[in-house]
This record gives C-alpha cells, structure tokens and sequence, in this order.
C-alpha cells in the first residue's frame, strides 16, 4: 500500500511539472490550460466555497497542517499530500503568470519625477475633494465593480471573503490573498476601512485569472473607478500609495512637497494604510525566494505598475 501511494503522488508531481514546464515554454498552452483546466475548476470550487458564509481556506489549512503531521508520525501518506499541496498550485495558479490572455496590456516602466508629481496631485486633489463612507455591502459591490470589465479571461462568480482569523494575515502583513485550492479572494478585516474596497477587488482579479500582480492592480483601479463612490475613493488612496513610492525614489524633495499637499480625512486614511511609509519586501522574503526559483519575480513584484500605468495616460 505505501509504494503504491509514492507511485501516485509521483505521478501527480510529475504531471504537475509536466504542466508548469508547458505553461512555461509556450503560452498557447498556457492559454489551453487557463481556458479549459483551470478557469473551469477555479469556477466550480468557486461556486462551492462561495456557498459558505465563512472562509474555507483557513479551516482547511488548519485540517491539512494536522493530516501533514499525522503522516509525518505514521509515516504513511506524507509524499501523496504533498503532492495534491503542490498540485493544487501547479495546475490551479501557474499557468495563469504565462497566458497571454490575461497579460493585459503593456506597461513601460518610463515615468520621470514631473510627470509622477503631476499624477499625484491629480489624485490628491480628487481625494482632498472627496468624502468616504464604508458601504455595507462591500463583498457584492466589489463582486459587481470586477464584473463591469469585458477583458477578464473569465469573470468572478462568488464575492470576496473576510478572514475569519484576520491575525494571520496581519502577522505576514497581508492586506488580501488569492487562495487557489479552494478559489477564495481573501481582504483583511483589520486594514484600514478605505483601503480595503481596493484591495477586494484586486483579490478578485486573481480570481479572474489574472497572476501578475501589476496587471491585478491596474485592473482592480479601473473596475473602481467604474463603481465609484467609496470604490473610486479606495482606487485613489492605493494608486497615490504607489505613485508617491515612486515620485520618493526618483526625488525626495518632491515627495516631501507633494504629500504635504493631502490634507484632511484623506490624509488620515492615507496614514492609516501605511501610504507614508517606505515599502519593504523583507517579510515577503520566503515568498520572493520561491517566486524567483520558479521565474515568477517580474510578475509577483509589479504591484507598482500602477504608477507606471497612471503615467501613461
């Protein structure tokens, strides 16, 4: 019985890795694969996790930690549930960084300091000008703002998901995450309110099948825009958070400058989702190691396209 589970979770690596290399090594097959394998089961699993009231994920992490520790000590089944982990990334996530049907579109990262700082007070301006309140029903709200866009390789059936247990998310300093084996778009309850109508929505953009986080934002802002209201509020908020990074490495002076120019409310929920702060990567650390091992880097690390993006216009 036990060589006979190592054969199957052999067979499952190897079919696994079979599909990353393909994906990888050829974006017609990327784009089979998101059309035909994993857009049609991330929309099954959707609309079953979508049918709980809770997060699926989290409970189901906890049930996989215990059965993985179970193995370990029997010594039986370990290599098989490793490889159905590892599976549900291989076929359910990966490909979807290689299909051209959800690279949307090009973004040249060319922006200088004048037109980063012009972009800014754009923006400041709009949100100083602005008022926010937390809607209600912000899960079908952002569910609705995602579906208004016509380029998703496919739409989002089931709304985004509030952490149950939010303390792991604010422990990895998470603000939202796509869990692919069970199809969720997870936000963090604990973040600041105005930024979490953004951050719904960008979860469901993975959701949609886009990987490359760049692309996820860029999306994200224009479905808020589209919604307006609070959405556009949220959209504005990040879309500074990551213009202002910017405009801080290529001029100090004019960082200083322009942030000084946001007042008011918006200055305080700027405060409040770290806007000021300088971005670090350094507990994203295990994360980036993986990313770079599977050539995933450029498209985990793009969140700042954005700026690039809004530069552009």
């Amino acid at each position: 019985m036990r060589r006979r589970w190592i054969c199957l979770a052999g067979g499952i690596l190897v079919f696994s890795l079979l599909v990353m290399l393909l994906s990888r090594i050829s974006g017609a097959f990327a784009d089979f694969w998101l059309k035909w394998g994993m857009g049609p089961a991330l929309q099954t699993l959707s609309r079953l996790s979508g049918s709980a009231p809770f997060s699926l994920a989290e409970p189901l992490a906890l049930i996989a930690a215990v059965l993985l520790l179970v193995t370990l000590l029997r010594r039986k089944g370990t290599c098989l549930l490793l490889a159905l982990i590892f599976a549900g990334y291989a076929l359910l996530w990966y490909p979807a960084y290689f299909a051209p049907s959800a690279q949307g579109m090009a973004v040249e990262s060319t922006a200088d300091a004048g037109k980063l700082e012009s972009v800014c007070r754009e923006l400041i301006d709009a949100l100083n000008a602005d008022a926010f309140a937390m809607p209600q029903n912000l899960e079908e709200r952002a569910l609705s703002a995602v579906s208004r866009l016509e380029n998703l390789p496919f739409l989002p059936i089931s709304a985004p998901k509030s952490a149950r247990y939010p303390e792991w998310m604010e422990a990895l300093h998470l603000a939202g995450i796509f869990v692919p084996w069970t199809a969720e778009a997870l936000f963090n309850p604990l973040e600041a309110e105005a930024g979490r109508l953004f951050t719904a929505c960008h979860e469901l953009m993975h959701l949609s099948g886009i990987a490359d986080e760049g692309q996820a934002n860029i999306l994200a802002y224009e479905a808020c825009l589209l919604e307006g209201g609070a959405f556009a509020y949220s959209a504005r908020l990040w879309a500074l958070k990551y213009c202002l990074q910017k405009l801080r490495e290529l001029d100090a002076a004019r960082y200083w400058e322009t942030a000084g120019i946001l007042q008011g409310e918006a200055r305080t929920h700027f405060a409040a989702m770290g806007g000021f702060l300088r971005d670090s990567q350094e507990h994203r650390g295990i994360s980036n190691a993986f990313s770079r091992f599977f050539g995933l880097s450029a498209f985990t690390s793009s969140y700042a396209a954005l700026a690039d993006y809004l530069c552009m216009e």
